[in-house]
């Protein structure tokens, strides 16, 4: 069984205009943050789906492992993790 190891996941938004995905990082702003414990990158990939569910709007995971090492498949499996994406017309993203 896999080491468990601590995590810092946090919720950037994010909309999909034509064929790309837009995230908004807007200093000072206040984003969804969530401490996840987790034995293995299927479990942790799990918790993050859950609390981006929770959420309910359309965002970009960020990850940060706590631990010395990150485990075997973590980059993989956490650098394009987004959720409830909805479309929006080109250009829309500048003009906000």
């Amino acid at each position: 069984m896999p080491k468990s190891i601590d995590y810092t996941v946090k919720l950037y938004r994010a909309h999909k205009e034509g064929g790309f995905i837009v995230t908004k990082y807007e200093f000072g702003e206040s984003h969804p943050t969530r401490e996840i414990t987790a034995a293995g990158v299927e479990d942790l990939v799990s918790q993050i789906t859950a609390f981006a569910m929770e959420h309910g709007e359309g965002c970009r995971a960020s990850v940060r492992c706590h631990a010395p090492r990150k485990p075997p498949g973590f980059k993989k499996a956490t650098e394009d993790l987004v959720f409830n994406l909805q479309e929006q017309p080109l250009g829309k993203a500048s003009a906000a």
